[in-house]
């Protein structure tokens, strides 16, 4: 038949390298065809079909953006600012659509998956076995759901897309989907791999559910915990459900721990490096649970394309800047805070032969995760100077080009990096350092780093913060928390609370778009990122007569950068349920 002669032709990369298929591997007349008895008699269908399920997962990888023009989730938190000024909000308010995921379809072609196998012709081990995974697939679908909307209408059934009366399934609760989730892994554990051999080595583990697990029950208990029910629970978790989900999580998080399957990444002597290398490390190292892997040309993402420093640029670049407030969240190796003081006591400048000094004492993570000022980069270095103070003079200029002195003492006003000027410079005075290429300059849909969806340290961090919120295994957290910050070469906590546990998620998984759902969960999003203005530094050269620039001292000053404040409403905990789905059988989120 046409669809089987067409099934053996297209591109499967269902490889070492991705566990996908091409993109267009099943348009939406393949997709009905699939329904056709005679394709699951063909382990190549099948497997094609299950390639796309898996690639149409949201993983909220390197492509995942909330704004046009590389807007990464990071850009609406704490955590950075983008330095574009075209792609950007109207207003300082959050759009509640920025992290919609209304995809039903996804969730019918797993239904019809999970359905249409048990009629295949592959043995009965195998159908346990695919079945296993697409049910892992449609668990992640539901939790990508609940964490946006709250309660949506769980459907587990392939619906028919002609007929309309087939869609009207009302809303569950949102405890109710959370429990879905949770016994859906708790049902298909048994039946995935605890590894797979080296050819599929991106499929789904019992480890990866495990970690779905261990994730989103901690999330749920953080809904019950801090969360309010409405709409009669279609939003929110009642409060006496706290302990259940939050010790759920803890169970899945043992069964990773106690496997002794995983342990921190540890390879590299220079701590900095070593943490920097985890994430370009593309081994199925022991850290790994679960990751999406990234091949050029066949399927690169452009992170390096969008966030190279300024000078580093292929063509775009700069545009997620770290803010001085997340910077100074780092405490310095021997435990103490990291907030940096740019004045000595009596409210002088403090002079440094480069600004690189500032940070020398600062978490070695920073270094991994930010690019600063001066820092090494790529046989070159992040030259960032706002302009020359020359006695009581403060020089500063538009372009990279401008100079001030003569002769050798000749040199650039600001820095090929910035951070004056009116270009895309960042605005903050540091540039994204964490999965960036450190040899190369990259094109755009050429990176190849692959993205963790599920790492080890993750999951210690879980523990720990499920332990606390229980007050329980406080021995057990301390240890956990103190392998990470080990293995970060900084001073081991003595003791533990709720506080310091976010803290130090908010450091060791930066970037990895957790902090978003973080803020949600705990609810502080609105005393955080209400009119939350970002912090920035000035870097200026004090000119002296006489010597060379490279002799010369410079000042670091705490400045705002130039952006818009932040504000997050309350009705943003909850996302907009998508105009025109809304109706008597699916009610819409409050405030909307």
């Amino acid at each position: 038949m046409k669809l089987k002669t067409q099934l053996y032709t297209i591109c499967i990369l269902l490889t070492s390298m991705t566990l996908q298929s091409c993109l267009n591997i099943l348009d939406s007349t393949s997709r009905n065809d699939l329904t056709d008895p005679t394709v699951w008699g063909n382990k190549e269908a099948i497997e094609a079909y299950l390639g796309d399920i898996y690639n149409q997962m949201e993983t909220e990888s390197f492509g995942y953006m909330v704004l046009d023009k590389a807007g990464y989730p990071s850009q609406l938190t704490d955590e950075a600012v983008r330095a574009y000024t075209s792609g950007t909000i109207n207003n300082t308010i959050i759009s509640e659509s920025a992290f919609a995921w209304w995809k039903y379809d996804v969730v019918r072609e797993s239904n019809l998956f999970i359905e249409k196998i048990q009629e295949s012709s592959l043995k009965p081990e195998e159908i346990v076995l695919y079945s296993a995974q697409a049910r892992f697939i449609r668990a992640f679908h539901y939790f990508a759901l609940v964490k946006r909307y709250g309660g949506v209408p769980i459907i587990t059934v392939p619906q028919s897309i002609t007929n309309p009366t087939n869609h009207k399934t009302p809303r569950s609760k949102e405890e109710e989907v959370y429990e879905f989730i949770k016994t859906e892994i708790d049902d298909i554990v048994k039946d995935l791999p605890a590894t797979w051999n080296h050819s599929v080595r991106f499929k789904a583990t019992k480890y990866a559910a495990y970690a779905l697990k261990s994730r989103a029950m901690l999330y749920a208990g953080s809904i019950a915990t801090y969360g309010t029910v409405q709409k009669d629970g279609l939003v929110g978790i009642p409060m006496q459900r706290r302990a259940y989900f939050f010790n759920e999580s803890l169970k899945a998080s043992e069964e990773i721990i106690n496997s002794g399957k995983f342990k921190l990444y540890d390879q590299k002597l220079d701590k900095s490096l070593n943490y920097q290398e985890l994430f370009l490390d593309k081994t199925m190292h022991d850290e790994l649970i679960f990751s999406i892997a990234y091949s050029s040309p066949d399927k690169g993402h452009s992170w390096d394309y969008y966030n190279a420093p300024y000078s580093f640029k292929v063509n775009y670049g700069s545009v997620t800047n770290p803010t001085l407030q997340f910077v100074d969240e780092y405490e310095n190796v021997d435990g103490s805070d990291g907030r940096l003081v740019f004045e000595d006591e009596t409210g002088q400048p403090i002079l440094y032969n480069t600004p690189y000094e500032a940070f020398k004492d600062k978490d070695p993570r920073l270094s991994a995760t930010v690019l600063l000022p001066f820092a090494p980069w790529q046989n070159n270095k992040i030259e960032i100077r706002n302009g020359i103070i020359d006695g009581d003079l403060t020089i500063t200029a538009p372009n990279t080009t401008d100079t001030y002195g003569t002769g050798e003492a000749q040199i650039t006003i600001i820095g090929k990096d910035g951070m004056s000027g009116s270009n895309d410079f960042t605005k903050t005075g540091f540039y994204i350092k964490k999965f960036m290429n450190p040899t190369d300059r990259v094109d755009s849909g050429r990176s190849e780093v692959n993205w963790m969806v599920f790492r080890y340290a993750e999951i210690l961090l879980n523990y720990a913060e499920a332990s606390a919120e229980l007050d329980i295994n406080k021995e057990n957290s301390i240890l956990y928390i103190n392998m990470i910050r080990s293995r970060a070469g900084i001073k081991h906590h003595m003791s533990l609370d709720l506080e310091k546990i976010r803290k130090e998620r908010k450091i060791e998984l930066a970037f990895e778009n957790h902090r978003w759902w973080d803020m949600k969960r705990w609810r502080i999003s609105t005393e955080v990122l209400n009119n939350y203005a970002a912090d920035a530094i000035s870097i200026y050269l004090i000119w002296e007569d006489g010597k060379l620039p490279s002799e010369m001292k410079y000042i670091i000053k705490k400045t705002k950068a130039n952006k818009p404040t932040k504000t997050f409403l309350p009705k943003l905990y909850y996302v907009k349920i998508p105009t025109g789905l809304t109706s008597s059988h699916l009610e819409q989120n409050p405030g909307y």
